[in-house]
């Protein structure tokens, strides 16, 4: 199983090496001020690779690798952190307004969610995913003919397993950012890391509801890329952009200014 780092062209062997290559990474991003002690930092590679830390008084309590995906984003509703680290959320079809399915997905834009009241009804997701597992089909009537006879799913299915115990839950179980989802390439490319120099797959996938992900997979778990037309299944975490700003300090100086007069 590729690691999430490994998903971007990044290797971490020690931690050492993550101080080294993650931390300086990090450090050389862009930084956004989400309160008066929390800090967002973003760094960006051209290959796509990216990475976001919270730093909060100087110590990093928040780390997430992810893909600066650029698929059309899908409209969502009721978004909520769960835990510290990931959030639930409706996946919404776009035509018609049905639901699709819950998926858990860990935000790229959290701290702003979570310092402004970790919730919000409906919004809009750009959804990336980095793949733990990936198996490479030819094309849809080959998926269908390497699975169970007694167990078959549509090459366009999307399982949200990380929303959801798959046994008795212990009592500290929170969800997590996984899904199980098979879908057909629309674009491939092999970008190189420019600070690493290790190249990774970046694919388009369209899966469920013409919902579509830019998925990053590590060359070490999949030699050759799939190409167009190809279906891909296997295990996934999610990450996913709503496109949050933090509240301006002027706005937020204003309304403790007016909270005080009461």
């Amino acid at each position: 199983m590729a690691s999430h780092f490994e998903a971007i062209g990044i290797g971490i062997a020690s931690q050492d090496e993550f101080e080294e290559k993650v931390i300086s990474l990090v450090s050389a991003g862009t930084v956004r001020q989400i309160t008066k002690k929390v800090t967002e930092h973003v760094w960006t590679d051209p290959s796509g690779a990216r990475l976001i830390a919270q730093v909060r008084g100087g110590k990093l309590d928040f780390l997430l690798p992810c893909l600066a995906g650029t698929a059309p984003a899908v409209p969502v509703r009721d978004v909520r952190l769960v835990d510290a680290e990931t959030a639930m959320l409706d996946l919404v079809d776009g035509v018609d307004g049905e639901l699709v399915c819950p998926i858990a997905v860990e935000l790229e834009d959290r701290a702003v969610l979570a310092h402004s009241g970790g919730r919000i009804e409906t919004g809009s997701m750009a959804l990336s995913a980095l793949a733990e597992e990936v198996t490479v089909h030819a094309d849809a009537e080959a998926y269908d003919a390497s699975q169970d006879d007694e167990l078959k799913f549509a090459p366009d299915h999307f399982i949200p397993s990380g929303a959801f115990p798959l046994e008795e839950p212990s009592p500290d179980w929170t969800p997590s950012a996984h899904a199980l989802f098979a879908g057909e390439v629309i674009e491939v490319e092999t970008p190189v890391n420019t600070v690493t120099g290790t190249a990774f797959h970046r694919i388009r996938v369209r899966t469920i509801a013409a919902i579509e992900l830019d998925v990053a997979v590590a060359t070490a778990g999949l030699e050759r890329p799939p190409a167009r037309g190809n279906i891909v299944s296997g295990t996934f975490f999610l990450t996913g952009r709503l496109g949050l700003q933090p509240a301006d300090p002027a706005e937020n100086a204003a309304k403790r200014r007016r909270w005080f007069r009461r």
